[in-house]
């Protein structure tokens, strides 16, 4: 009797999501990791307006209208140049997340956030935020910006490298093979310290969860 040969070849669904990877600079040493695997928010983290708090092992951010300002929260993190890489989601009646910095105290003269990364239901957009002593000659400016439809309860990472005056910001779906969103920026004024990390959420609500930040390598 022939005995016949049987190959077997395993068929990996395209579901397993690509792993976002820096494209200007390497990761050096790890300065921060958050799971929100405790009851609360852990140390680092300052509410601005709420709410903001852990729940089910993600960070679950609110806003709420009487407080006539998004929901706002920053975690302490003194750095120049970084990589900074979360998990997101819209939930709920979400509308809108940022992520981003201020400039440290005596870096420049501004007064006002430095830029973000801003995720609307239907784009994601780069803003170099506007200098609110001088709104007219420094307003809010969009450097870089791109269509998605962000559907509301699924997750996304979102990668961002600030190295000297240039950004780079990915965003990769959860579940999905594609090409990441990739948008790209230089301005004159990214190169400063920053002494936290910035989170804005507008609307019910927003999710985050495995935080992390590295130093640039060396």
């Amino acid at each position: 009797m022939k005995s016949r040969l049987f190959l077997v070849i395993a068929v990996f669904p395209f579901s397993v999501a690509l792993a976002l990877e820096p494209t200007i600079s390497g990761k050096g040493e790890e300065m921060l990791s958050d799971d929100f695997s405790g009851a609360e928010l852990g140390k680092g983290w300052r509410t601005q307006t709420r709410e903001w708090k852990a729940v089910d092992g993600v960070m679950r951010s609110k806003q709420i209208l009487a407080d006539n300002h998004s929901a706002a929260a920053r975690h302490l993190l003194p750095m120049q140049d970084g990589i900074y890489q979360m998990r997101f989601r819209l939930v709920d009646e979400g509308t809108s997340f940022h992520f981003g910095f201020s400039p440290a105290r005596g870096e420049l003269k501004k007064r006002g956030h430095l830029f973000s990364i801003i995720v609307s239901k239907a784009k994601v957009t780069l803003m170099k935020h506007i200098d609110k002593d001088k709104p007219k000659e420094d307003p809010n400016e969009v450097l870089a910006t791109a269509a998605h439809q962000f559907e509301v309860g699924k997750w996304h990472t979102l990668l961002v490298e600030k190295r000297g005056d240039d950004v780079v910001a990915q965003i990769l779906p959860d579940g999905e093979s594609t090409k990441p969103i990739v948008l790209k920026a230089t301005h004159p004024t990214f190169h400063v310290k920053t002494p936290t990390l910035v989170f804005r959420c507008l609307g019910d609500g927003v999710e985050i969860d495995n935080l992390k930040a590295w130093k640039i390598a060396q």
